[in-house]
């Protein structure tokens, strides 16, 4: 196609070149034409399905907004809410689904699956006790455990502790465990790192192996087929995930480590 393109400018030039002023006119005409097609298919533009999520969206978008500018694509997020941006995603409204769970795909055929997980969401028990390094949650039920309230998963999680504090946010929970009010803290990795960092809290690590971990991945619509392979291959390389190992490779990775393996991120 390059070459093709090529030839008719050189064509173009020629004729330019043997004749008078109107060919020079219609050859200015004609060369502006060509360059803005070309730049016109050089700035093709994929509109993608996605929800507010403060630890999620705007990190995949900036994953994948790079991967796709090594294709010459730009994207744009259209925010609706989790059930809207799922159904225009799905239906073909939108070119596809920013980050989605695996299991979307098996409720709708018509989204393709990219099959590199871009965000990893893992959830933890954070404590401050050093005595508690290298103990398995499971070990722990006879002391007191926080977790933000309602969220389901965690309440789960802590069940079975011999004391259960809930309180409206992470950053009031850090607090209740610098204050010896609870041992351990359930919480999303990324907003975990968010109150350590912010509070300037010292001490506190989470317990190993994670509790929880949720993959994401993003989705394109079937009419967006032959894109599917070109994009898994830039997001393979980009974040060295092996062919065979994209759901369980980063599950035992330590919390704070540097790499390239997998984006991470994570909700209360």
């Amino acid at each position: 196609m390059a070459a093709v393109k090529l030839q008719m400018l050189n064509e173009l030039v020629m004729a330019a070149a043997q004749g008078g002023a109107m060919h020079r006119l219609i050859f200015c005409s004609m060369l502006s034409v060509f360059l803005f097609i070309s730049s016109a298919r050089a700035e093709e533009v994929l509109r993608l399905s996605g929800f507010e999520a403060p630890n999620l969206t705007p990190v995949a978008e900036k994953i994948l907004a790079k991967a796709y500018s090594e294709l010459s694509i730009r994207i744009e997020t259209v925010i609706s809410n989790p059930q809207r941006a799922l159904l225009d995603a799905a239906s073909g409204k939108t070119d596809g689904e920013l980050v989605r769970v695996k299991a979307v795909g098996a409720d709708h055929s018509s989204l393709l699956r990219v099959d590199v997980p871009v965000i990893v969401a893992r959830t933890f028990a954070y404590a401050n006790k050093r005595q508690l390094r290298g103990k398995s949650f499971k070990q722990l039920r006879h002391l007191r455990v926080g977790h933000v309230s309602g969220a389901r998963f965690a309440a789960e999680l802590a069940d079975g502790f011999a004391e259960i504090w809930t309180a409206d946010t992470a950053e009031q929970l850090f607090e209740m465990l610098r204050r010896d009010r609870v041992d351990l803290v359930i919480a999303g990795e990324g907003t975990a790192r968010r109150v350590i960092r912010d509070k300037k809290l010292e001490g506190v690590f989470p317990l190993r192996p994670s509790l929880h971990e949720v993959a994401f991945y993003h989705y394109l619509h079937e009419k967006h087929v032959d894109l599917v392979p070109k994009i898994e291959a830039v997001l393979r390389r980009m974040l060295s995930v092996p062919a065979g190992e994209e759901t369980d490779e980063a599950e035992e990775m330590a919390p704070g480590q540097d790499g390239n393996v997998l984006h991470r991120t994570g909700w209360s």
